[in-house]
């Protein structure tokens, strides 16, 4: 009981920060135009931050709080919608370091604390291996990157309007899809390069055989044992699975309704991104019902990319209206390839450094530090 409450206790620093951040960026009163060049600065400022104040455990609950204040950074980036959306994801890096830790051991080194945050929370394993270069993953990031160009293209040629709204939909979830490609070749061929088995951002989502195997193992498989499992599925699924399930998926709805508003300004559009993630429940039920286990491995992944298919506009287009003011004159492509590449990059280069720092030597210690209860 006194572990949960000093958790309890340490948890409020983050979330405070978070709060913070959160009345500063609706504040009428002051708002402050941040160039990309700030908000980079402030990024690295941030990790700095984290870094340094980390490395002693009674420190750590001052690093999650900076970590979760630097979130409005991205709420007053003077630039397009895509850049303070991808800011956003860059400031939530260093909140997870900060704050992830504070659910296992409160005496836990450094070093152990970025075990227990780059394993996962001791879900997974980070192994070394002998440095390669993997040329199917290089293969398979450019193959992946040739897509989303060719989807973006389709993307850009209909008119967001009439019947073109399905092409348009369509080509949008092809380059969605492509990108989670490219996450995960690009982790693929980095760790390879740096010696590492470490755990995947994304594992080729379009390989999925259902619903739940595409957000629990497939899609951003990070996210799901960092944060909605954690906090909403565990504690909520001793009282039922359904209400865990509900939990974990509303609080993704959440939020998915933040970023599209954020990076936008605009509620209506960001809530048809949330309640993509409020249907995604419904479709994990109906496959139980329906014993996907035992169909096919071609019929259920049919289902699985068909059911997808049909609610993906709800995800889709918030995601289309964040990109288009950002990737120029329709017949210019160049650029927007290369950023969204150099982010995909830059992305798994993190968790692959932050694997390596972590010293998978470390792990079997690690792995004991259970996370507490929430």
């Amino acid at each position: 009981m006194k572990a949960d409450l000093k958790l309890n206790k340490q948890f409020w620093w983050p979330l405070s920060g978070i709060v913070l951040a959160t009345l500063a960026s609706i504040n009428p009163f002051y708002q402050p135009r941040v160039t990309l060049n700030m908000g980079i600065a402030a990024w690295f400022v941030d990790l700095a931050l984290v870094l340094v104040f980390s490395a002693r455990p009674r420190l750590a609950p001052i690093a999650a709080f900076s970590a979760g204040l630097f979130l409005v950074v991205p709420c007053f980036l003077w630039e397009s919608p895509l850049a303070r959306g991808l800011l956003m994801c860059c400031m939530a890096f260093p909140l997870a370091v900060a704050a992830l830790p504070l659910f296992g051991a409160p005496n836990a080194n450094f070093r152990e604390r970025l075990v227990f945050v780059f394993t996962w929370l001791g879900t997974r394993v980070v192994t070394r291996r002998s440095r390669t270069f993997d040329r199917a993953a290089l293969l398979h990031l450019f193959t992946a990157t040739i897509v989303f160009t060719a989807a973006m293209v389709s993307v850009k040629a209909v008119v967001a309007a009439g019947p073109w709204l399905l092409v348009r939909w369509l080509a949008g979830g092809i380059m969605i899809m492509a990108v989670a490609e490219m996450i995960t070749a690009g982790h693929n061929l980095l760790t390879a390069l740096l010696g590492l088995r470490a755990p995947a951002l994304m594992q080729s989502p379009h390989l999925s055989k259902s619903i739940g195997e595409f957000w629990t193992k497939r899609w951003n498989p990070a996210a799901s044992a960092l944060l909605f499992q954690t906090l909403f599925f565990q504690p909520l699924a001793r009282r039922g699975p359904a209400l865990g399930l509900w939990a974990a998926f509303f609080a993704s709805a959440v939020a998915h309704v933040m970023i599209p508003y954020m990076a936008l300004g605009k509620l209506p559009i960001s809530l048809v991104c949330g309640a993509f993630f409020l249907v995604q429940p419904l479709l994990i039920v109906a496959e139980r019902r329906m014993n996907l286990r035992h169909w096919p491995l071609s019929a259920a992944r049919a289902w699985t990319l068909g059911a997808l298919t049909i609610v993906s506009p709800l995800f889709v287009e918030p995601i289309l209206q964040i990109l288009e003011p950002s990737w120029g004159p329709s017949d210019g492509v160049l650029l927007p390839t290369l950023v969204i590449l150099g982010f995909v990059l830059g992305v798994n280069l993190f968790f692959a450094l932050g694997s390596l720092a972590a010293r998978p030597e470390l792990q079997p210690r690690a792995a004991a530090l259970e996370p507490q209860a929430f």
